[in-house]
């Protein structure tokens, strides 16, 4: 074949291939929104035939062939032993492009990175069986449906043998994919490449250095009062009050559409639809609005892929430490500021102005940033947060590593969040079974949201240098901050490997300084802490 037909080939395939996706994801999308019960059964056979179908024309044996031509004529060579390759046109300090044109072509740079992508994943999955395939995508599907019974009963034992099920599968697929270092390090650069136990150890030892001194310092300082957070806040109301910071978002029914779920999330079907869904907690209204602020920096990113990138590889293996990076960027550095609730809080005064008497803005934000112990991850505070990451991934280790049987896990995690926060869940749905990541078998995950709080306080640094942020949050003026992100970063999905993205951005390599520091900063102003008191 000439190189011409190769990439006719080629692009052919990855269209029907991101058809069985685009189905897939809307069938992922209808799983959360509460669908009768009677038909799970029938829905999650015809899913798991789908899902076959996919791996099918996925390991066809002529296009293995083909992509392997392709990356021979292109230069690229697929990547190992967690390590990203670089494609010939990345390597050098050349600064990525800023246009953010919809009629810009797909260049070959672009088409060697796709085909390296595919490759590398092409490579692994070839060697596991349909058979094994298809035992994982059953287990799968009875897990989410049993979990999201179990939590809505708070049944963590009666779950336990699914999950045990589903870890089992999935182990059995990792091992069949190949690859260098533990089954669980396999696991965690498969969410971020190059990353392993090692490097997340020092990472996290870094954190915890630097956060356990400062909440120690914030132990002895005034509290701060929050107690009207946590009056009755009908969600009727907050749904009102959602519609008009969706609004300020930028975030419009024209490409996105947001709904309910157990568990916020979003999926991204194409650059035009993104859906995301929230939670509302009638006893803290605040992190309903956070929870939605946090899911559309997903949806944002979505959004702003380069269209020539839709239906591409580059566009569907974008690591997950990105990923939250600017999910964590817009729900931490934009949504607990001063000038966003300066802007949000008349909405939300308006509508509760019985639960939100005597209250201005300035203090419902120190509210909102005030350091308490909680026994709900997507309700901690910035400085707590990394320590419910930390509790996930030590048993998640122990758990993928079989030294911590599925049985175990609800008595494990009540002991590591004494140990830890001091506190205990009241009962199972509060803990164990609060996370929809293990269920929907996202093992190895948890770790990239630490990672991607870091890198989301490493690109703040450099956004906030070239752009007026509390102007532009106070002047209504939010989708200019994604503008500058969609150009900088966002535009490019996974075209460039995660930290070399980020080096490009901030001009400097991955690290956890500018995340500590802005901790250390922000919550020593807001505790009136000597920053010297942290140094001892």
């Amino acid at each position: 074949m000439t190189k011409h037909e190769l990439i006719g080939a080629f692009r052919e395939w990855q269209e029907r291939l991101a058809s069985y996706r685009f189905a897939m994801a809307m069938l992922e999308v209808d799983a959360y929104a509460d669908p009768p019960a009677a038909g799970a059964d029938y829905r999650g056979v015809k899913r798991a035939v789908l899902a076959g179908e996919y791996r099918r024309v996925l390991m066809d044996e002529h296009m293995y062939a083909v992509t392997g031509e392709l990356a021979d004529l292109l230069g690229v060579d697929a990547p190992r032993d967690g390590a990203e390759a670089q494609c010939p046109s990345q390597t050098g300090t050349e600064t990525a492009p800023e246009s953010s044109s919809e009629t810009e072509p797909f260049d070959e740079g672009d088409l060697a990175r796709e085909v390296q992508l595919v490759l590398g994943e092409l490579e692994k999955d070839r060697a596991v069986p349909r058979e094994a395939f298809v035992r994982y995508e059953k287990a799968l599907d009875i897990s989410r449906r049993e979990w999201l019974r179990a939590r809505q009963e708070k049944d963590f034992a009666g779950y336990a043998p699914f999950l045990q099920k589903l870890v089992d599968a999935w182990l059995e697929i990792t091992a069949l994919r190949g690859g260098s270092g533990s089954l669980y390090d396999r696991m965690l650069d498969g969410h971020q490449p190059g990353w392993n136990t090692e490097r997340y150890d020092r990472f996290f030892a870094e954190i915890r250095k630097r956060a356990v001194p400062l909440l120690r310092e914030i132990g002895k300082a005034e509290p701060i009062s929050t107690d009207f957070l946590h009056r009755l806040y009908p969600a009727e109301g907050q749904r009102r009050v959602m519609r008009r910071i969706a609004d300020y978002l930028g975030f419009t029914e024209d490409w996105g559409k947001f709904g309910e779920s157990a568990h916020p999330l979003t999926t991204g079907i194409c650059r035009g639809d993104v859906r995301f869904t929230t939670k509302y907690r009638e006893r803290d209204a605040a992190q309903g609005i956070l929870s939605t602020v946090h899911e559309t920096g997903h949806a944002w990113f979505f959004h702003n892929i380069a269209k020539k990138y839709e239906g591409t590889a580059i566009e569907s293996t974008i690591s997950a430490g990105l990923h939250e990076s600017q999910s964590r960027l817009c729900e931490n550095h934009f949504g607990r500021s001063l000038p966003f609730w300066q802007v949000i809080f008349p909405f939300l005064q308006a509508e509760f102005p019985e639960q939100l008497s005597g209250i201005d803005a300035e203090r419902f934000y120190r509210a909102v940033n005030a350091v308490q112990p909680s026994p709900v991850r997507i309700e901690a505070d910035e400085v707590t947060y990394p320590l419910h990451i930390m509790i996930r991934y030590e048993l998640e280790k122990e758990l993928l590593n079989a030294s911590l049987p599925a049985a175990d896990l609800e008595q494990a995690w009540n002991e590591k969040y004494r140990e830890y926060l001091g506190i205990v869940p009241k009962d199972a749905a509060e803990g164990v079974l609060q996370d929809m990541h293990w269920p929907c078998a996202y093992f190895g995950y948890f770790p990239t949201y630490a990672l991607g709080s870091a890198m989301a306080a490493q690109v703040y640094e450099t956004l906030a240098r070239e752009l007026d942020v509390s102007t532009l949050l106070l002047e209504r003026r939010f989708p200019e901050l994604m503008q500058w992100l969609e150009a900088r970063l966002q535009r490019f999905g996974n075209r460039y490997p995660a930290e070399e993205l980020i080096r490009r951005v901030t001009g400097a390599e991955f690290s956890a300084e500018a995340y500590c520091g802005w901790l250390e900063k922000k919550y020593c102003g807001l505790y009136g802490i000597c920053p010297e008191k942290l140094k001892g």
